[in-house]
């Protein structure tokens, strides 16, 4: 992997603020991760909902930006299907769906212990500019 490439995707500020992890990725793909701590939790003691929006956002950033060209994010469908709660590790899979040059579609999986927690599918627009 380009070492230039990861250390932007690794330094992402708002990633960081919230502890995510960038474990693996490669072209068209993502893999991410944060564990859940007490402040991630909403009223009702599960993660909030955010949180776990985040974490597919930082895959989905992270897999179509992969190529090195500026690609930016014009929607997004998130399902939430079960709740994370305090202490586990979730992790996120974002995988390319079809890459048409200007448009792209990815799937985002949030799964822990083998239990899809939510899925989120996104759209990108894939500007001229190299980022890298």
């Amino acid at each position: 992997m380009n070492k230039e490439m990861t250390k932007i995707f690794k330094e992402d500020p708002y990633a960081q603020k919230l502890n995510m992890e960038l474990l693996e990725w490669g072209k068209g793909y993502a893999k991410t991760a944060v564990t859940i701590t007490d402040e991630m939790l909403n009223f009702h003691r599960a993660a909030h909902g955010g949180l776990v929006f985040s974490l597919a956002d930082y895959a989905f950033a992270v897999a179509s930006n992969s190529y090195g060209q500026v690609a930016v994010g014009i929607s997004t469908n998130m399902s939430y299907v079960a709740a994370g709660e305090l202490g586990e590790e979730l992790i996120c899979t974002a995988t390319e769906i079809n890459n048409n040059g200007r448009l792209a579609i990815y799937q985002m999986e949030v799964m822990s212990n083998g239990q899809l927690k939510a899925r989120m599918e996104g759209m990108v627009y894939r500007k001229r500019d190299m980022f890298v």
